[in-house]
């Protein structure tokens, strides 16, 4: 009588099934068009992926699986690669998804300005602790890039907002001395 052993397949098999099988990004819950396979924090490509051909059978990819999640591209980047740390982002990111009911596209765009008023500032040498100031926008004023300088403030009072959350002070006029009605 011979066992019957169990089908084995390539891991990469495995991972291209479970890549398709993924609807929403597993931080922001996005619906997915375009999606990025993350392992421990590493973005694994394709490339990467199709030279996984370690033949596994179904009980030890149900184990394998849970080092494997499935991120939209935005969150894959914000959460994977090396950034500065003049503004705490992933937190700025998190608190507009959950308590604003701003579109993806618009977080993106703060997230964005947020990161490259960081770099600029950055190569300006302004101290880093300015960030953490409850009005970033009045601390940070005088070394705000020439170009599009409004953007960055109106960025800057959405990250003071989320300052003021984060250590539960109220949201009053007079902490957000906003210069526009808009925002």
């Amino acid at each position: 009588m011979t066992v019957q052993q169990p089908k084995r397949r390539p891991l990469s098999r495995y991972l291209k099934d479970f890549k398709h099988s993924q609807t929403h990004c597993a931080h922001c819950g996005k619906l997915l068009d375009r999606i990025t396979l993350v392992r421990r924090d590493e973005i694994v490509n394709k490339t990467a992926i199709a030279q996984l051909d370690t033949l596994i059978d179904e009980a030890t990819w149900q184990i394998v699986k849970q080092d494997w999640i499935a991120l939209c591209r935005f969150c894959s980047d914000l959460h994977c690669n090396e950034h500065n740390d003049w503004f705490d982002i992933i937190g700025f990111k998190q608190y507009l998804f959950e308590q604003t009911e701003m579109s993806h596209g618009t977080i993106r765009e703060y997230v964005v300005r947020l990161r490259r008023l960081a770099t600029h500032l950055a190569e300006q040498g302004v101290a880093k602790e300015l960030a953490c100031d409850l009005t970033p926008d009045e601390a940070l004023e005088q070394w705000l890039p020439a170009t599009s300088p409004n953007n960055y403030r109106i960025a800057l009072r959405k990250y003071a907002q989320y300052l003021r959350q984060k250590n539960q002070l109220p949201d009053s006029q007079a902490e957000n001395k906003s210069t526009s009605a808009i925002y």
